[in-house]
């Protein structure tokens, strides 16, 4: 049947000559894999800028839910990402969003509210023009809610750690406070040596409840956001 519904990319691999096989987040039909054909072609109007991690497309497939694949009948962006791809620290810091979203996702049936904060934590990523820094720190205490492991307090989140000290300063503590009732254009003042140990803190939460293992996006964005 042909379906039509929004969708989240997380990821593409090339296939054959010209088409790609993509994951995708739906809104109607959670995580599913298609294939589009002809979108690396010379007369493809540059359609596989339309497959990099995080775009918001509308799509038209030919669904069947018998198959593990479905195929592309149309394509198209409904919100483009303009300041995410351009701008370094954005961009940096969207390619954690996705490392961290191919890992956790396994949802393979429709989650509106799911997707709803998904793609809005993505659009806000984009528009956002100042606190940006600490963005993946509270996506990721975000989008623990969905998964179903958000802490419920500070001791909460302490008592499942290992680095149980950093949070005996006072500092640390009200930090950490803080980030668990935040919005995203908050005002948080945090050091580069402290979002880095925070950091390290809820990647090790988030490995006690599901596996991930090696984020390997860390690591440049400590570089990036000066540590």
């Amino acid at each position: 049947m042909l379906l039509k519904t929004k969708g989240i990319v997380l990821r593409f691999v090339k296939y054959k000559e010209s088409s790609v096989i993509a994951t995708i987040y739906t809104l109607e039909k959670g995580l599913i894999s298609v294939i589009a054909n002809s979108v690396r072609s010379k007369n493809s109007k540059g359609k596989i800028a339309l497959f990099q991690p995080l775009s918001l497309v509308e799509l038209v497939i030919y669904f069947n839910q018998t198959k593990n694949i479905s195929r592309v009948s149309e394509i198209s962006s409904y919100n483009p990402l303009h300041d995410l791809r351009q701008d370094s620290i954005k961009s940096t810091i969207s390619i954690f969003l996705t490392e961290i979203l191919n890992k956790s996702l396994k949802e393979e049936e429709s989650n509106p509210p799911f997707y709803d904060f998904i793609q809005n934590s993505i659009i806000h990523l984009d528009e956002q023009k100042k606190e940006v820094q600490n963005f993946h720190l509270l996506f990721l205490i975000k989008l623990s809610l969905f998964l179903g492991f958000k802490p419920h307090s500070t001791s909460d989140f302490i008592h499942q750690i290992s680095n149980t000290s950093f949070y005996n300063n006072q500092v640390h503590l009200s930090i950490l406070k803080s980030l668990l009732v935040a919005n995203y254009e908050s005002s948080l003042i945090i050091t580069s040596e402290q979002r880095n140990t925070i950091l390290k803190d809820l990647i090790e939460y988030y490995q006690i409840h599901m596996e991930l293992g090696k984020i390997n996006s860390i690591d440049i964005l400590h570089e990036l956001l000066h540590a």
